[in-house]
């Protein structure tokens, strides 16, 4: 049993020092981290007539972060060295005050279809 309490300890003290991915919210200007997670039913979207550009969810521990973020901002996450551009969609906004984070819907920014 001791060992089951020490991956838990690792999982939970792992999880705390991860700081995520630095986003960069460019209305205004501010960059914070964050965790983002790939959604990958961009098949199930295409079948259900959404739109079938890549999705996620981006998980905010810094409230103060996500209060200054909105539906339709366009935000920069830099992950594995590359600058991805997302729009945050309306309606995907979850802030359960039993979690310690704040979760937003995403969708992949596509230069001239979402200006």
């Amino acid at each position: 049993m001791s060992e089951l309490r020490d991956i838990l300890a690792n999982s939970i003290t792992d999880r705390m020092t991860y700081t995520g991915e630095t986003v960069k919210n460019l209305r205004t200007g501010k960059t914070f981290k964050a965790e983002y997670e790939e959604i990958s039913d961009i098949e199930m979207n295409e079948a259900l007539g959404r739109d079938p550009r890549e999705s996620a969810t981006l998980h905010v521990q810094d409230r103060i972060a996500a209060a200054t973020l909105f539906a339709n901002d366009k935000i920069e996450i830099r992950m594995n060295g590359v600058t991805a551009k997302f729009v945050v969609l309306g309606g995907r906004r979850k802030d359960n005050p039993g979690s310690s984070q704040v979760e937003f819907g995403l969708m992949k920014f596509v230069q001239g279809r979402d200006t």
